[in-house]
């Protein structure tokens, strides 16, 4: 009986260097205009409606939106918070517990805020067109007076 021994050494095992191996081609770039991550640059500027009227108009809506919801809650809550009893166990609770109600109740008041938006930036707007048209009647009669 005779067996064959083959011997290999460490560095037959190992893989090739990387020196000696193939680069390979970076992967291509995403052809299509809608990417899967939401933060990829767009190559189309933002037009001056959406820049400067739009944005400032969505964002005041949504705090005076946010400011209404909070207020109406608070409100809801003072009234009554006399008949709240105290937590069981000495007044103590834990403070997670306190974590997850905040939570869950500014997740509340922000989709409250989000619904009532719309409503807001056309009371906005509406009151920005009347606001004008008081400017101009008041400058037409001082310009007319003088």
């Amino acid at each position: 009986m005779t067996a064959s021994v083959t011997t290999t050494s460490p560095a037959d095992a190992l893989p090739p260097a990387p020196s000696t191996r193939a680069a390979s081609p970076p992967p291509p770039p995403p052809t299509s205009s809608s990417s899967s991550s939401p933060s990829a640059p767009t190559d189309a500027p933002e037009s001056f409606i959406a820049r400067y009227l739009t944005t400032p108009l969505f964002f005041a809506s949504f705090l005076l939106s946010f400011l209404l919801v909070d207020n109406s809650n608070r409100a809801h809550t003072t009234t009554g918070s006399s008949s709240r009893k105290a937590p069981s166990g000495g007044g103590r609770t834990e403070p997670w517990v306190w974590r997850a109600k905040h939570r869950r109740l500014a997740r509340l008041e922000i989709g409250q805020a989000l619904e009532m938006r719309r409503l807001v930036a056309g009371a906005l707007l509406l009151g920005v067109g009347v606001g004008c048209v008081g400017l101009w009647c008041v400058g037409r009669w001082v310009v007319g007076w003088l």
